[in-house]
């Protein structure tokens, strides 16, 4: 749901869920981006998370134009999506008639976004963190701001935990599901079905 999609049947419960779902994107995209770049950059980092530890987009079973390749048939409506979020985030900067991005990248803002990942990356964030860099979640109890600060004093570090916790997040579903369409479709269809696939990879490569 991170990219444009059509809606079947409005519920006002889906649309509450993806406006969280597109704001918890733009926060991890955030995160692993630079203070200036483009629209594009972010709409392919943003597509690329759901393609993250995709098994298909290491083995030569998928094109590897994908990404820039929905994010160029899809550019008009990834900025109706996104643009109103984004400049809606405090320390961003994104006016409508450009294309160039701008944010504040200093630990505080890192922070803000940080301390409001969904649940599960915010926990696998943490966890590494304590793991790497000694830092307890006491410090969270005692004091919150400050374990969030600490947390976020290396951008560098926080974007390569951020990108490879997402990575980890996606292989598990996206390996199960890479089977059951296996078992779903048939050995002779699989076959069939990534032998064209090979072919564009080869032909993107």
């Amino acid at each position: 749901m991170h990219k444009p999609l059509r809606i079947i049947k409005d519920d006002a419960r889906v649309r509450l869920t993806q406006q969280v779902n597109l704001t918890s994107a733009v926060r991890a995209a955030l995160l692993t981006m630079p203070s200036t770049f483009s629209e594009t950059q972010l709409f392919e980092t943003i597509a690329g998370i759901s393609y993250a530890g995709d098994p298909r987009m290491i083995l030569p079973a998928e094109n590897r134009g994908k990404i820039k390749n929905i994010v160029r048939k899809q550019g008009g409506q990834f900025k109706e999506l996104y643009q109103r979020l984004v400049v809606g985030l405090p320390g961003t900067h994104w006016p409508a008639h450009q294309k160039e991005i701008q944010q504040d990248t200093s630990a505080r803002a890192r922070s803000h976004h940080l301390s409001k990942l969904p649940r599960e990356l915010r926990a696998r964030v943490q966890q590494r963190f304590a793991q790497e860099k000694r830092i307890d979640e006491e410090l969270l109890r005692e004091d919150e701001n400050a374990y969030w600060m600490k947390l976020a004093a290396d951008e560098e570090v926080l974007k390569r935990v951020v990108h490879d916790e997402m990575i980890r997040i996606v292989r598990g579903p996206a390996t199960v599901q890479s089977f059951k369409g296996v078992i779903t479709a048939g050995v002779g269809k699989s076959l069939k079905y990534s032998s064209a696939k090979i072919g564009k990879w080869w032909t993107s490569s």
